[in-house]
């Protein structure tokens, strides 16, 4: 049973690292198209 839960914790973290990237991917996305970085450089 030690090894099923190993590997159902590493599935939760990259899911969850996933989710936390695809996050901040649709952040900087957002920001690129308001035009926010346009005027910072």
């Amino acid at each position: 049973m030690i090894i099923p839960d190993k590997k159902m914790k590493r599935k939760n973290i990259l899911t969850a690292l996933a989710i936390i990237a695809f996050m901040i991917f649709l952040f900087f996305f957002t920001l690129y198209n308001t035009g926010v970085f346009d005027r910072a450089l």
